[in-house]
């Protein structure tokens, strides 16, 4: 199990990297608009329990050593925010390849935002949609099941935090 935990969270490194450029822009976004702040926060929050975790990983159950008990708590409680964004990635995923009104809908807006850049060549708007939803869901998954191992081994390994 601590083999597939370490798999993870390399796997999920590159996408901590996607979401910290997004909640850069979301906190751009939210000095306009604080309706903002919420995605801004989702995403910081994944992004934190992310270098945690890793953090966790390394120093902890690989090494062995200490950690701060402030540790502890960023890990769980940035992992409960960070399983509400995977949890919505997988269901946003599922949702959206259900509904072929939605697609459909999504699909003419592309094309259209697409002809009026006019930039060249416009790419296949089904295609881009197809592989964001399966980003989503993969990520999601991925994301939720390295959730519920850091949990455990935040169990298994609570005498590092100073926890009986």
């Amino acid at each position: 199990m601590l083999t597939a935990y370490r798999i993870l969270t390399y796997a999920l490194l590159p996408f901590g990297a996607i979401i910290g450029l997004l909640a850069l822009i979301s906190l751009t976004a939210a000095l306009g608009n604080f309706a903002a702040l919420l995605p801004a926060f989702v995403c910081g929050c994944t992004v934190i329990y992310l270098v945690t975790s890793f953090n966790f990983l390394h120093k902890g159950v690989i090494f062995r050593q200490p950690q701060k008990p402030s540790q502890y708590d960023w890990i769980r409680v940035n992992g409960f925010v960070a399983l509400f964004l995977g949890s919505l990635f997988i269901f946003q995923s599922i949702y959206f390849r259900g509904s072929n009104e939605l697609n459909e809908t999504v699909k003419a807006q592309v094309e259209a935002m697409a002809e009026e850049m006019k930039t060249g060549e416009i790419p296949d708007a089904k295609k881009v949609i197809s592989w964001v939803l399966n980003f989503m869901l993969v990520s999601g998954l991925f994301l939720n099941a390295h959730i519920l191992l850091s949990f455990l081994y935040l169990k298994k390994f609570a005498g590092l935090f100073g926890k009986s």
